[in-house]
């Protein structure tokens, strides 16, 4: 399976704060050898001294960087979200990390609206860490962080070529990490049993044949994608999940996990992952999550 490679152009926003900040040891993470990580603030006309603690956590964030990584960092004035998504397209970044706040959601306050924005509206694959107080609580002592390290790649899939987006960044990942995958599809059976889809699907259909009809064709698709990996030597395992998608995912998810997902909405008996899927996700803070866009560059390991 050819490999879809990220990670050596980054785009790491940075609003000044700590949290914001926390986003910095998940770039170093991802980033492939030889990566330049580029720490992008957008000035909105009321930082002062923003350029002392810049140069203050790139030079923290070079400290923790692998040899032959760059630190970089620049500045421009305009709309937070606005100004972030131009620098990715302007830079040809094939990868935005950023942190985010707010479990009861993204648009509640204003670093999580910026995220939002940012993963709604960017063509960029965009990895997000949810922000939380810790014992670092400085923007530069957030920077001294090592690089984060992860346990296991968790690639939920429903099937779909849109989903299936996310597998080679899954493997590649596994393998760069040293770490196995576990591939996830779910089923929520209220929105299948509903009256509305009955009729969608143009038969009528009871719970029972509902549910085993879907994990019949899980089942298929999570071997496939488990024969993929394999033979890219990645160690994997598959479960089916019964429940609401980001529920279940979020259930079996651990801190140094990566979830690693592509987003889309569409309609169906096979109708597993949609766009806010990810969104809750990233809410509940269950472990980081990488958005995998359909056009992100791809290549040979």
């Amino acid at each position: 399976m050819a490999t879809q490679s990220l990670g050596q152009r980054i785009l790491v926003p940075f609003d000044g704060s700590a949290l914001s900040a926390q986003a910095f040891a998940l770039a170093l993470g991802l980033a492939r050898p030889n990566a330049a990580l580029t720490v992008f603030h957008v000035d909105e006309g009321e930082d002062h001294g923003i350029l002392g603690v810049i140069d203050s956590v790139t030079a923290a964030m070079q400290g923790e960087a692998a040899e032959g990584e760059r630190i970089e960092a620049a500045i421009e004035r305009g709309k937070a979200a606005d100004g972030i998504i131009a620098a990715a397209d302007r830079l040809d970044a094939d990868l935005i990390v950023m942190s985010t706040r707010g479990r009861g959601g993204l648009a509640r306050m204003a670093l999580g609206s910026v995220t939002d924005q940012v993963v709604r509206s960017s063509h960029r694959s965009i990895a997000v860490i949810h922000g939380e107080r810790s014992d670092h609580d400085t923007p530069v002592g957030e920077a001294s962080q090592a690089p984060h390290r992860f346990g296991r790649v968790i690639v939920p899939l429903d099937g779909t070529q849109t989903s299936t987006a996310a597998l080679p960044v899954g493997s590649d990942l596994a393998q760069r990490f040293g770490v196995p995958a576990l591939l996830v599809s779910t089923i929520d059976l209220v929105p299948l049993t509903s009256p509305t889809m009955v009729q969608d699907i143009g038969m009528a259909m009871n719970m029972e044949d509902v549910y085993q009809q879907t994990r019949d064709s899980a089942e298929e698709w999570l071997s496939a994608a488990s024969r993929q990996l394999t033979a890219d030597g990645v160690a994997n395992s598959t479960e089916f999940l019964t429940g609401s998608p980001a529920q279940a995912i979020e259930g079996l998810a651990h801190p140094d996990d990566l979830i690693v997902m592509a987003t889309h909405g569409r309609t169906g008996l096979d109708r597993v992952l949609s766009g806010s899927v990810s969104d809750q996700l990233i809410r509940s803070g269950a472990a980081p999550v990488l958005i995998v866009r359909s056009g992100a560059p791809a290549g040979e390991e």
